[in-house]
């Protein structure tokens, strides 16, 4: 057995017995093993070469025949590879839709997708299994015939397992197996086993890239490796999977970046949350959603969230196929937005009145039951928090800076006793906030130092849910809808972000503003100075008049009342 490697990957050859010449030739069977490692490709070698053994002692084999078995057989063992790698991936994605499912209470749909997970990972043991015992076999035959005649019930079975994994290879029963002489091949070069090449899947190739980047991102603690951008990749590359298609990396061209385009095009958005497309796939999704009459469909996915989820897969795309030859670039296409997405939505803040009616129903007996409820959108104006800072605020949070009070959110998080890194969405969330008077006025900050609920979160209620975040948007969008205050995408919580926006740049400035919203700053220059807020600046945010028109009498007249 001669084993060497070329550009394209290994190539193993055997030589034929001078017992069997005349049967088979005198030139030797060479099989393309493909872009393999080279000890990967040495233990294939070794199993084809005790094939090729056994096939040449059946009198009614030829050459043809026995070329063809043992390419069959390498496609056997490469399949066995290739369904292997991206059951992780299909285990993770069945986990994250079980989590969310039942975040949102359905339990049923959730046992499901728990279901699925628990299959896959069983499939995912029993080909480590398999291949377990393929490297028992390679290393049986790479020994004395005493060996392999041990091992030979293991080959069988390994041989009928291939057959009913859909192989077309059928091997003779062996009355006696000659055991395998190998000539020692030239030494091969080292190789991660994460090499890729033009060749490779592209399920494959990019999980290398997205456990690369999740390895990168843990703290070793479990925290840091999990955040929603990560699920969001996730997602994308799943999606890509489905509607494109699984194919090595050379296959794909410029133009299945459209494809993928064109269909996020007719894609609902928020799917998981409609019972009608529980279980179903992307593509029957997509069909699903398109036979509704127009009026009844479920909102398609917007421009701008089909910019990103491209974007997202050009990036990962270009990771995963860095330094491989002959793949396409699709860094540089220009996609064309399908027609079928929905337009993007550009949000701005809150009209005057809606905001009055907000504030007048939030003080009443009702809904101050509920102060978890009922503080937010006072906090969420007066600050510019995001809505997911705002319900992990914290007592201690509320500290002192050279004698004013503000809202730290640079430190940790302390539960149970132990600190952990405080959910935010970019670097410059990491920040302090300004408190401005209204909300001593209005007594949120009397009640927020009180809170030593559970763990000391200001809003302990959101966080009996698994996405205390999400628990608290679907409340407040809830809330909205019941006072006819809200529009979906445009008209929401977060558009209190807007208003706070556009008041603090009046009267502060926009690096106030910015600074203050934890935004990115504009250009390089306004980026120097302190990234938090100096007590100068501080005080000038604290100083400005309260939001123009605005009404917050029924806090201040409540706060009076319980004085």
């Amino acid at each position: 057995m001669y084993l060497w490697k070329r550009e394209g990957g290994f190539t193993y050859q055997q030589r034929i017995p001078v017992s069997v010449e005349s049967q088979f030739g005198k030139s030797p069977i060479r099989v393309n093993l493909g872009p393999l490692p080279a000890v990967a490709a040495r233990k294939r070698a070794i199993i084809l070469s005790g094939a090729a053994m056994q096939l040449m002692d059946d009198p009614t084999m030829n050459r043809e025949t026995l070329i063809h078995s043992l390419k069959a057989l390498n496609a056997e063992l490469q399949e066995l590879h290739r369904r292997h790698f991206p059951l992780g991936l299909r285990i993770t994605t069945a986990l994250q839709e079980a989590n969310e499912l039942e975040s949102e209470g359905d339990i049923e749909a959730a046992r499901v997708y728990r279901r699925k997970a628990k299959e896959l990972a069983a499939e995912k043991a029993s080909i480590k299994n398999f291949k377990q015992r393929l490297e028992v076999i390679s290393s049986a035959l790479s020994k004395d015939s005493v060996a392999w005649e041990a091992e030979r019930d293991t080959y069988q079975s390994v041989v009928r397992t291939l057959g009913a994994l859909g192989g077309q290879v059928q091997l003779p029963h062996a009355q006696h197996m000659q055991p395998v002489q190998t000539v020692p091949s030239q030494p091969a070069e080292a190789r991660d086993e994460r090499a890729v090449t033009a060749s490779t899947n592209l399920s494959a190739a990019g999980r290398i890239v997205l456990d690369a980047r999740r390895n990168a991102l843990d703290m070793g603690d479990g925290n840091g490796a999990d955040s929603r951008y990560e699920e969001r990749l996730e997602a994308t590359f799943k999606a890509f999977l489905e509607i494109v298609g699984d194919k090595p990396i050379s296959y794909y061209l410029p133009l299945h970046l459209q494809d993928f385009a064109t269909a996020l095009g007719r894609v609902p958005t928020n799917r998981s949350k409609y019972p009608i497309f529980k279980g179903l796939s992307l593509k029957q999704v997509i069909e699903k959603n398109d036979r509704v009459p127009e009026e009844k469909r479920v909102r398609r996915l917007s421009a701008s969230t089909i910019k990103s989820h491209i974007s997202e897969i050009k990036m990962i795309w270009s990771k995963a196929t860095a330094g491989v030859k002959d793949v396409a670039n699709l860094n540089d296409y220009n996609v064309t937005m399908p027609a079928a997405a929905s337009a993007s939505i550009d949000r701005e803040g809150l009209p005057v009145a809606s905001i009055n009616k907000w504030l007048v129903d939030a003080v009443t007996p009702k809904v101050m039951r509920k102060p978890h409820k009922a503080w937010l959108p006072l906090v969420g104006l007066l600050t510019g928090m995001r809505l997911s800072e705002i319900v992990y605020l914290q007592s201690s949070d509320i500290v002192a800076i050279e004698g004013i009070e503000v809202f730290d959110l640079r430190r940790p998080l302390i539960i149970k006793g132990k600190e952990i890194d405080r959910p935010l969405k970019t670097k410059t969330s990491v920040r302090v906030v300004a408190v401005h008077p209204l909300l001593h006025e209005c007594g949120f900050i009397e009640f927020a130092k009180k809170q030593r609920g559970r763990d000391g979160f200001i809003f302990p209620h959101y966080h009996g849910a698994n996405d205390p975040a999400d628990a608290a948007q679907k409340q407040m969008g809830n809330w909205m809808v019941a006072l006819e205050i809200h529009e979906a995408q445009r008209q929401v919580f977060h558009s209190l972000r807007h208003n706070a926006k556009s008041w603090f740049r009046i009267h502060a400035g926009d690096s106030l503003a910015d600074r203050q919203c934890g935004h990115a700053a504009s250009s390089v220059g306004a980026k120097y100075g302190f990234k938090a807020l100096e007590p100068e600046e501080l005080q000038k945010l604290m100083s400005i008049p309260a939001p123009r028109s605005l009404d917050f009498s029924p806090f201040v007249e409540l706060r009076r009342q319980a004085d």
